[in-house]
């Protein structure tokens, strides 16, 4: 069909109104190749319904058009409605709360705050701690303040916006390599608005001395350069140390099956096989997989260790490079496993054993594993020394997308597998020469940090296998008061939503559910904490009604009032259950500020049950442009 009928125009404007104008053009690109136009209409019909469907937008309105000021107004709205969520259930315990503002969340595809298992299942059992107590309180704090809710719901449309783009079928090598173009551009900006922010952002420490966070992200692995460097001279010392043990090196490369992959490499044809896959799911299967293969290498006694990077295909679907240092005799064994399980799914479709798993056995006689390793580190962070990526493009701009492909994702790019830990080397780094005679052996550790001898460091600290427990110099944690958020500064009603009382048991696994009209009323309306789980049809949200039930149109300012006036006997009656006594914290809990009334922060390293202090100062931030300064308290 070549041109779009007219009476078909006014139809086609509403259906494509608040897409961007590439999602436009993709969708007309397809409707004009339909042969008649009753097949056009159809395929715009069903491409509005999907792009409906990955939004969990309702399919007669909905736009992708979001601005930053959109986000700030829809974290706000989020925030005042998990607190009427929270005012309503308060009474009915700490179980029944926390799982109706998860629910909440996941009804607009939030993931909530993740606790361990044991957190979840003594909520259930009501036999938290005072200090589980204080982390199921922290992630109902996080759900009342707009600032968490903001990057959430960023990250949210940012992967929503590739979504739709990956199923038009505009990242390939053809169009948008790694990233659509529009995903590309709307990082880049965040970048540069990321930057204009540390660059007008001051620290200063209690002794005067000031620098810009752009000039402190420069002296740490946030600086690509930096980076870069700290992985060859980590990766060149496991070479190093495995000559010595006598092991030999391989490279190995994991691929996911054809239905992850959403076009072909070289004409960019939609693939016939792609089962509507995202990136998160190809790396979803290949954690599955590499989960199952480390258990089964681990019954045989097999423990390599190397690196492994995770890097995008031209249409962005992950694959994984593996470089392992392993005994000689051991190595067959491993390469027949990784096999095994890389093609237990979909092993027999047409050319699964030709490109799903890949071996390559490094010939020192040719040269170094590092060597061969530097070309793959050097395009996913920043092209350096290299011209061009594997598929043509030029280098530096491959990279560029490769890391936006990344942060859209979280998908993390390089991963140390077993050896000893990084963040005492980091650590390490920053001391002075140590003249203490009893420190002798800390000092030669601290030297090969010093010389970038990884080789060295790992061996005095305790060698590859070395549990972290047992290794030399351990990274030491200090628990400290968190000051108070800005967001918490109404005590009285943030107490009252979150005490905990007798509560029922119950299965927080909820399933997602993305209808807002269903989590509209999921905000207004008790949540029975046995409710069975939500389907994956939007209309089925199970909700349901009781005598505490507020209207939409009830103000917030009303239902804080409420608490506040029934809090000082409830407080009283739970003041012995509920207080978080520091003085009888025992484990370590890594934390932020947001709601968290305990910090760990690290402050140095442990070595031999000495504390050797490596970050002493106390840093204030202030923003150039504001004259209210606020405490930073994990940069140091």
């Amino acid at each position: 069909m070549p041109e779009i009928h007219d009476h078909d125009i006014e139809w086609l404007d509403g259906k494509l109104y608040g897409l961007p104008s590439a999602h436009k053009n993709a969708i007309l690109a397809l409707y004009k190749k339909r042969p008649t136009r009753r097949e056009a209409n159809l395929s715009v019909l069903q491409l509005t319904k999907s792009i409906a469907q990955i939004l969990g937008k309702d399919s007669h309105f909905y736009s992708i058009n979001i601005e930053d000021k959109d986000h700030r107004a829809n974290a706000k709205k989020h925030a005042r409605r998990c607190i009427k969520i929270a005012a309503n259930e308060h009474r009915q315990g700490l179980l029944k709360t926390y799982n109706a503002v998860v629910h909440y969340m996941r009804c607009y595809q939030i993931i909530p705050p993740k606790l361990p298992d044991t957190i979840l299942t003594n909520l259930k059992d009501d036999t938290l701690t005072e200090l589980e107590h204080a982390k199921v309180r922290g992630v109902l704090l996080r759900t009342n303040d707009e600032s968490w809710w903001k990057p959430k719901l960023r990250k949210l449309h940012n992967r929503q916006i590739e979504t739709i783009s990956r199923m038009l079928n505009l990242v390939s090598k053809h169009k948008g390599i790694y990233a659509s173009d529009i995903t590309v551009s709307g990082f880049k900006k965040q970048w540069q608005s990321n930057q204009q922010l540390l660059e007008q952002t001051i620290a200063t420490n209690e002794d005067g001395f000031s620098m810009s966070l752009a000039e402190l992200s420069k002296l740490n692995v946030s600086n690509p350069a930096i980076r870069f460097a700290e992985l060859m001279v980590r990766l060149r010392g496991f070479e190093d140390y495995a000559k010595e043990m006598g092991y030999s090196s391989v490279f190995l490369t994991m691929t996911t099956p054809s239905k992850y992959h959403r076009n072909f490499a070289k004409s960019g044809d939609e693939n016939p096989n792609w089962n509507g896959a995202t990136p998160l799911d190809g790396q979803d299967y290949l954690n599955r997989t590499f989960q199952r293969i480390r258990a089964a290498l681990k019954r045989d006694n097999i423990t390599p260790f190397g690196f492994r990077i995770a890097e995008p295909h031209h249409d962005g679907t992950p694959h994984w490079h593996l470089i392992y240092f392993i005994p000689t005799e051991q190595q067959q064994t491993l390469v027949d496993t990784f096999e095994q399980y890389c093609l237990e799914e979909d092993g027999d479709e047409h050319g699964a054993k030709k490109h799903r798993f890949k071996v390559m056995h490094m010939d020192p006689k040719k040269g170094s594993a590092t060597g061969y390793v530097v070309k793959y580190i050097s395009k996913n962070i920043n092209g350096k020394g290299i011209e061009h990526d594997s598929y043509g493009k030029e280098a530096v701009t491959s990279a560029e997308r490769i890391r936006v492909w990344a942060s859209c994702w979280g998908i993390r790019q390089f991963q140390q597998i077993g050896g000893v830990g990084v963040t005492q080397w980091r650590e390490l780094r920053r001391l002075p020469p140590q003249t203490d005679q009893s420190l002798d052996e800390f000092e030669a550790i601290r030297q090969a940090a010093d010389n970038s001898d990884w080789n060295e460091y790992t061996s005095l600290m305790g060698g590859v296998f070395c549990k972290r427990n047992d290794q030399t110099v351990r990274p030491l944690y200090l628990q400290k008061r968190n000051r108070q958020p800005a967001h918490q500064q109404h005590t009285n009603f943030r107490e009252a939503q979150i005490e905990p009382r007798d509560a029922e048991h119950h299965d927080p696994a909820i399933a997602p559910n993305t209808n807002p009209e269903i989590a509209e009323s999921c905000s207004t309306t008790k949540i029975d904490s046995k409710a069975a789980p939500i389907l994956s049809n939007p209309e089925t949200c199970p909700v349901t009604s009781t005598e505490h039930e507020t209207t939409t149109n009830e103000p917030v300012s009303k239902l804080a009032s409420t608490c506040i006036e029934e809090e000082s006997t409830y407080q009283e009656q739970q003041e012995s259950a509920c207080s978080l006594k520091r003085e009888s914290v025992s484990k370590e809990y890594k934390t932020n500020r947001y709601g968290d009334e305990l910090m760990t922060q690290l402050k140095g390293l442990i070595y031999l049950g000495v504390e050797i202090i490596t970050r002493h100062h106390e840093w204030t931030l202030t923003l150039t442009h504001q004259p209210n300064a606020v405490n930073l308290e994990s940069c140091q």
